[in-house]
């Protein structure tokens, strides 16, 4: 009986023996110099009968920078593994048995919640590959050591020198000729000191520049009240005829003579009329087959005539309404003078059309009273047909001559009804409203 208690002690002895070297050999060997990966906390593995999820402990990381351990107290020594028989395997996943180290580890400070103590014991290094959390518990996303270390300390603005910038001037007008701060702005309104009567400087220059126009500037005051359609006569300049037709004041309602400036009394014959209390109209003089640099030449020689004048008058033969370079040029002296342009109709009427894209006032004859030298029952007739004609377009110009023999005709036309239907007007009315 004592021999087989102390043969078996024996070979309980060297199996013992035998089996520490053989997991010796296996172990890798500990090394107590500081490391820098995060030491993982081992907890228990919790019971899941009794727990439920929410009670699992949270895994912690500790940053290396935070742990302080002082180098005297490591020994790059291996620790011998001492035999432990008396533990469980499973109450310390990832635990060795026989592997055991101790470092005295500084608390450490984390934003998250307060972490579990760290046992005296702590696993080996191989012990940072298993999972630090029981299987059934969350898990929580680790980020990075660089992401977990302390933030750096931030200098003090009062001890760091600042940029000090002296403030901008505004940026003005630096150059002549350009203006800075175009935006448009919203005047405040005038008080009750200051008054409303007085006229804005735009309006006024806005005054200045119509009043120089010559069709503005030389037209006869006229007044529309009823809003009839208007109807204008201009007849022809007869030369010494024009005394014969008396005074011209006593004419039933404004006509306005066209006058020739290839006249050698044409000065005389704007004055008289000028002085009835007519509005003119000058024929300028144009060469055969007139170019446009013609057209410039003459009406510039012509100024002082023109200056006098309403409009100007085109006939059929000038090769106004057919020549479109030489009614380009016309209608541009006519635009930057001011006056307004009485034309016959003729072909496509490319001169008038061009005048009025041109901003030129313009208007077409629509009848010839006496050019086959009709008697005073017919331009009565077509004075007539001309009202009629007026109702329809709104304004109508005729045409005739100035001589005893239609002047006679135009007053008996007056008295007529006819002619309650019209407002009777100089031609500036008419190339005004078109």
């Amino acid at each position: 009986m004592p021999k087989g208690f102390l043969s078996g002690v024996l070979w309980g002895s060297v199996v013992s023996v035998l089996g520490l070297g053989v997991v010796s050999l296996q172990l890798d060997p500990v090394s107590m110099k500081p490391s820098t990966v995060p030491v993982a906390e081992t907890l228990p593995e919790p019971d899941t009968d009794t727990a439920s999820d929410a009670d699992a402990p949270e895994a912690t990381e500790t940053a290396p920078a935070d742990i302080a351990a002082p180098e005297s107290a490591l020994d790059d020594a291996a620790v011998e593994p001492a035999p432990d028989t008396g533990v469980e395997p499973s109450a310390a996943p990832g635990a060795l048995p026989g592997a055991s180290a101790s470092i005295d580890a500084a608390p450490v400070e984390t934003d998250g919640p307060a972490a579990a103590p760290v046992p005296a014991e702590t696993p080996s290094a191989s012990a940072a590959d298993t999972p630090a959390t029981a299987p059934d518990a969350p898990v929580e996303e680790t980020t990075p050591p660089e992401a977990n270390a302390p933030a750096q300390s931030i200098p003090e603005l009062a001890n760091t020198p600042q940029i000090r910038s002296e403030p901008v001037a505004p940026i003005k007008d630096q150059a002549d000729g350009v203006t800075t701060n175009r935006l448009p702005t919203i005047e405040a309104a005038p008080t009750e000191e200051e008054g409303t009567d007085a006229p804005d400087a735009a309006e006024a220059q806005l005054l200045t520049d119509t009043l120089s126009l010559a069709i503005m500037r030389n037209a006869e005051s006229f007044a529309d009240p009823e809003g009839r359609p208007l109807m204008s006569v201009v007849l022809l300049d007869q030369g010494e005829k024009r005394r014969a037709m008396g005074d011209l004041k006593n004419l039933p309602f404004p006509v306005s003579f066209i006058v020739d400036a290839s006249a050698s009394d044409a000065s005389q014959a704007i004055a008289f009329y000028r002085a009835a209390g007519a509005e003119v109209i000058v024929e300028p003089v144009l060469p055969p087959n007139a170019t446009p640099t013609d057209a410039e030449v003459n009406l510039q020689v012509q100024a002082p005539l023109l200056d006098q004048a309403v409009a100007i008058y085109m006939d059929q033969d000038s090769g106004f309404q057919s020549d479109s370079q030489l009614a380009a040029q016309i209608a541009a002296i006519l635009a930057a003078s001011g006056h307004g342009l009485v034309t016959q109709p003729q072909g496509l009427n490319t001169g008038h059309k061009t005048a009025l894209k041109t901003g030129v006032a313009s208007g077409l004859v629509f009848r010839d009273l006496d050019s086959e030298g009709q008697d005073g029952k017919v331009i009565r007739r077509f004075m007539d047909n001309a009202a009629f004609k007026a109702g329809q377009e709104g304004g109508v110009i005729m045409f005739g001559r100035a001589n005893v023999e239609t002047v006679q005709a135009l007053i008996e036309w007056s008295l007529g009804n006819r002619v309650k239907s019209v407002a009777m007007a100089p031609v500036s009315a008419i190339l005004l409203g078109n």
